[in-house]
């Protein structure tokens, strides 16, 4: 990614000066404006890549070609013989502005199509409460995961997670309390995982987590401190009781010694979940 930005940056360089002073070179002594329609295309290349930042790049560039040639030409006697320099030096002027402010109404344009097009990214593979990856886009990192350890010859955690009766306290004290409780346990999540750990919304009430080249042990470490972590939250309730405390349960399984698919590796973590919920809850379960 890196390398093809500055390939990119290297690029739009060399056409910025090599069309500046092609646009020059036959503006002097000709005065044909034409050729100042080759200038729009590192312009729209640097609209379309690197957006209004881009295009101010691209100004400074072609101030700086254009100081250069008038340096370079001033003590030539050929640049006064031209009856045509004035007018010249005028269209190159014009021809500079009016690209610059086309390419700045485009890079305003490109940014705001970017943000955009980063929002709607956002929104598809995230789920909208917590902020957390939806379980469509989990499931397709997890294939692409469970390929990797495969290739590797790595293991593969999974943690199911499911907030201790939580159909109670949505009931109790409503779905905006009960949305209260999901964003606070879904970022103490977040916090007690890796970078590269993969964190998603099951459901209701329920987060997975997937972690590359984790052993079951480590899993288990990670869901002892969340569920840890959980138990030292607090959260709104009502005037009989203000101060709600929750816990959670949670189920590991481990690619490959559990299951040998993903499919297989979510239903043997379901299972851990369940025997901890089955054993009084607050506990996490290894899968046998």
């Amino acid at each position: 990614m890196k390398r093809g930005r500055y390939l990119r940056s290297v690029l739009l360089i060399v056409l910025t000066f090599g069309f500046a002073n092609l646009a020059i070179h036959f503006s002097f002594p000709h005065g044909v404006l034409i050729y100042w329609t080759l200038y729009v295309v590192p312009l729209v290349i640097a609209a379309i890549v690197y957006d209004i930042y881009g295009v101010i790049t691209i100004g400074l560039m072609s101030i700086g070609a254009v100081s250069w040639w008038l340096y370079s030409s001033v003590n030539s006697p050929e640049f006064y013989k031209s009856l045509s320099v004035e007018a010249t030096i005028m269209e190159i002027v014009v021809g500079i502005s009016i690209f610059l402010i086309v390419g700045s109404i485009l890079g305003v344009l490109s940014k705001k199509q970017k943000k955009q097009q980063m929002a709607l990214e956002l929104l598809s593979v995230h789920d909208r409460l917590t902020g957390l990856f939806n379980y469509s886009y989990f499931l397709d990192r997890m294939e692409e995961e469970k390929k990797r350890a495969d290739r590797y010859e790595k293991e593969l955690s999974f943690i199911m997670m499911d907030i201790d009766h939580f159909k109670h306290y949505n009931d109790t004290f409503g779905h905006e309390q009960g949305n209260v409780v999901l964003k606070k346990i879904a970022e103490t999540i977040r916090k007690n995982t890796r970078d590269i750990d993969i964190v998603s919304r099951y459901g209701g009430e329920e987060f997975v987590i997937l972690l590359p080249r984790a052993s079951k042990e480590q899993a288990v470490v990670v869901a002892e401190r969340i569920r840890k972590s959980v138990e030292t939250l607090e959260f709104p309730g009502n005037r009989e009781q203000p101060v709600v405390k929750k816990t959670i349960s949670g189920g590991v399984a481990l690619y490959p010694h559990d299951a040998k698919d993903a499919a297989g590796l979510v239903v043997k973590a379901d299972e851990a979940l369940y025997e901890a919920k089955e054993s009084g809850r607050n506990k996490i379960c290894i899968a046998t």
